[in-house]
């Protein structure tokens, strides 16, 4: 009869542990399923408009701005970046414009006040003074090649917040 009991323990607890692995398996499946469908994609950024077409055009027309692009991202109320992959324009959000300058002449040489004028011209006729748009941040970026491989990069960027109407050029601590 004892026999019988540890035989009927065994099976039990055999089936609880197929049980659990199985669970687990599954769980593992549908999470990482789930997760990917919040992976980012390439193509999760808004179409560019005819306008903005235009501009990064004339703007890689000028000599030594190799790669000129903007990217949009959702930000929170407190003003931070969202987690969330997916762009909302309905959502309070920020628009960055890139540039990768080619060589330390054209970096160097960029006007002062280039940002600036950059800004205000994305915001009065690019963007249109959208009523979601918080923040607009204006990147410069150059690579030096050093010798076997190693590079050091350079970059320039302000960052404007949008207020009412007005754009504001955000101060940042140097050290």
């Amino acid at each position: 009869m004892e026999k019988k009991r540890r035989i009927k323990t065994k099976n039990i607890l055999r089936f609880a542990i197929w049980i659990l692995i199985l669970s687990f398996v599954i769980i593992c499946v549908c999470y990482l399923s789930w997760a990917a469908l919040f992976r980012p994609v390439p193509g999760n950024q808004p179409e560019l408009s005819v306008k903005e077409k235009e501009y990064f055009n004339e703007m890689e027309g000028k000599e030594g701005w190799d790669y000129v692009q903007r990217s949009i991202y959702n930000i929170e109320v407190n003003g931070d970046p969202s987690n969330q992959h997916l762009i909302n324009l309905n959502k309070n959000y920020a628009y960055m414009f890139h540039t990768k300058i080619e060589d330390s002449a054209t970096f160097y040489s960029l006007p002062i006040k280039i940002e600036d004028t950059i800004a205000l011209h994305l915001y009065n006729h690019i963007i249109h003074k959208s009523p979601r748009l918080k923040r607009i941040v204006i990147d410069f970026s150059y690579v030096e090649r050093l010798g076997d491989g190693a590079s050091i990069g350079h970059s320039r960027t302000e960052e404007y917040a949008v207020h009412g109407k007005r754009l504001v050029k955000l101060k940042h601590d140097t050290e």
